[in-house]
């Protein structure tokens, strides 16, 4: 055994060097140079490229909503083989619009919530509560329809135990908290609170990592093994994006400059201020690869189904 220990203590410095040497590439991944190299051009991405993706993201979520409330209607003429798509299937596909909707909103009308500054005209669509008010729905709507996802696969797959979705308490109560924290943030002006906002939903993140690695060793068809490793990996995305970009960015940043022309209800007009290329890598996961991550989910529930033979979904 003592022998055992020792040879666990001497691989830990590899081990160590491992794992730094993934969160270095992870923040090269994650930088805005990476990012500008693919595209020159960051007025285009932002007027252009992330409001018509997030458009195809939101016409899929529409698409999927409709056929699912098509199943709904149909279930009394359904085959027997084919997925009953229920009451779960409509909540999943319905938070699946909701979420998409916003990353559409937030696409079209750019706005930096957090430094009061917006690229378009100033309006009431792109203040910053009305931004962080979309942005809530949005927000909620995806842990809702993830977590939905989640437990009701791991009753297809007989994961009945340790799930953090199965629980409504580690599932809607850190949501509300980040929630209440970056409404704190945009209307005090204080960053700080931002940064509490990422610890929350890095706490979010590690547990559809955990989740998704259960329903991963209990997957068998090549359809969940893909989409729970997908899963797994986007929700290791999200703790990395937030602890090496979103975090050091609101850390750093003061929000003395960023009040002194706008406020929460009124942001300042400035379409070529630095923050648009430091907020670029944001703007494109969020509104371009998160939506069409959120609608990829909804499109296997309603085409795996879910729930055991001769159960709705």
């Amino acid at each position: 055994m003592v022998v055992g220990i020792r040879a666990s203590l001497a691989k830990l410095p590899s081990v160590l060097n491992s794992i730094k040497k993934l969160v270095a590439s992870w923040t090269c991944f994650l930088s805005v140079d990476a990012l500008q190299s693919l595209f020159p051009d960051a007025t285009t991405l932002l007027d252009v490229v992330v409001p018509a993706a997030a458009l195809g993201a939101f016409l899929v979520s529409a698409v999927v909503l409709l056929r699912s409330v098509a199943w709904r209607l149909e279930r009394s003429c359904r085959p027997e083989r084919t997925p009953r798509f229920g009451r779960k299937g409509l909540v999943v596909s319905a938070a699946c619009l909701l979420f998409v909707a916003s990353c559409l909103y937030r696409a079209i009308f750019v706005a930096d919530e957090g430094a009061s500054l917006c690229r378009g005209r100033p309006s009431v669509f792109n203040a910053p509560v009305s931004g962080r008010l979309v942005a809530t729905v949005g927000e909620i709507a995806l842990v809702v329809q993830l977590s939905s996802y989640l437990d009701d696969t791991a009753r297809r797959l007989d994961v009945m135990r340790g799930l953090w979705a199965a629980s409504k308490r580690f599932t809607y109560a850190p949501v509300v908290l980040a929630e209440c924290l970056s409404w704190c943030g945009v209307l005090s002006g204080v960053p700080q609170f931002f940064c509490c906002e990422y610890v929350v939903w890095m706490f979010i993140a590690a547990t559809w990592v955990w989740d998704s690695a259960e329903l991963l060793t209990k997957s068998v068809r090549r359809g969940d093994v893909l989409s729970h490793a997908s899963l797994l990996l986007g929700g290791m995305g999200l703790f990395l994006f937030n602890a090496c970009h979103e975090m050091p960015h609101f850390f750093l940043h003061q929000a003395a400059t960023a009040f002194s022309q706008g406020n929460a209800f009124s942001c300042h007009q400035d379409m070529f201020s630095p923050i648009w290329e430091k907020r670029l890598l944001f703007f494109v996961t969020y509104f371009f690869g998160c939506s069409w991550c959120s609608a990829a989910v909804s499109m296997r529930y309603l085409l795996r189904g879910s729930g055991k033979e001769g159960k709705s979904m």
